[in-house]
């Protein structure tokens, strides 16, 4: 496709100027929540408000980053099967009014996280830079490049810690990064499965990867992302009741695993967790199951049952 035919997208309208800043991938943003839900500050109306601020802002800032991906990829991303249909690459609008939408979106990013906590905007622009450095060069160095999606989702935590002043844990920092880790691994997968041998001409670094490598690599990560949430649990300032929550992730995570080997939309978190009824059902009893812990209702619910059946006891 030559310049002036590029040029020549059709008519912008709201729909696409949406589609642009790929609203589907924003669900990866709620982890800022993270913060307060392990604090026990959900019900703080302050807490809560902040932390949704925050999560506004990284759906801004991340649409602008996606854009922008999106216009230095074009050419590799109209060879690609699904990728070919994003708005840029499908011509459907041009590079200038892209640019338009991404900067303001950018500057609507750190406006909101500034009325938040101007330290939250100090988070934001580690995560542009972090996003510039893998958009322009890291994503190309195998290893560095899952890092950086990695560091990603840790930037996107430490963001709703900033926002709602909650500190985190360096448990919670380790389970982030190697739950990402393994995100990313199955990212490249799915990407080399779709594309088979022509990955490497889609992007040089799929060429350094292979199947196997993905399985020697996530034989690593998975053992170490379960032992790590596991002593986060059972290290947790609540007691170790939130141990019952082990079997949903060690559950999540090996559904994930079935659906990689047979499905092909685990490239796409956002796909799974927006299809796959399971999974959507381990998260929410995985949520509720924390908030029950955090907010004692599951200790005291125990309590009451040991309680009651204590009293069943016939005299002796």
């Amino acid at each position: 496709m030559n310049s002036s035919q590029a040029s020549a997208a059709a008519p912008l309208n709201l729909a696409i100027l949406i589609k642009l800043l790929r609203p589907r991938q924003w669900t990866k943003n709620l982890i800022a929540f993270a913060p307060i839900l392990f604090a026990g500050r959900m019900l703080d109306g302050d807490a809560l408000l902040h932390a949704s601020m925050c999560v506004v802002a990284l759906c801004l800032i991340s649409g602008s980053v996606y854009v922008f991906n999106d216009i230095i990829d074009v050419e590799a991303d109209r060879k690609h099967p699904t990728k070919c249909k994003r708005p840029i690459a499908a011509n459907l609008v041009t590079v200038k009014a892209a640019i338009i939408v991404a900067s303001l979106s950018l500057l609507a990013s750190f406006a909101i996280a500034y009325l938040v906590r101007p330290a939250l905007s100090l988070v934001l622009l580690a995560y542009l830079l972090l996003q510039a450095a893998y958009i322009l060069k890291l994503k190309q160095r195998i290893i560095l490049d899952v890092f950086c999606i990695a560091t990603g989702f840790v930037l996107r935590a430490l963001a709703g810690g900033a926002a709602a002043h909650v500190p985190l844990s360096a448990w919670f920092l380790l389970c982030t990064s190697l739950g990402a880790l393994f995100l990313a691994l199955e990212k490249r997968r799915q990407e080399i499965r779709s594309l088979g041998s022509e990955a490497s001409s889609h992007r040089k670094v799929l060429g350094k990867y292979s199947i196997e490598l993905l399985d020697r690599m996530e034989a690593a990560i998975v053992p170490s992302l379960i032992t790590a949430y596991a002593f986060y649990s059972f290290q947790s300032q609540y007691g170790q009741w939130m141990m019952v929550t082990l079997p949903m992730v060690l559950y999540g995570i090996l559904r994930y695993q079935v659906l990689s080997v047979r499905d092909n939309n685990t490239g796409s978190p956002e796909e799974v967790l927006l299809k796959d009824r399971p999974i959507q059902n381990t998260i929410i009893l995985w949520l509720l199951a924390c908030i029950s812990v955090v907010y004692g209702w599951l200790p005291k619910l125990a309590a009451s049952l040991v309680h009651t059946i204590d009293s069943w006891r016939l005299p002796i």
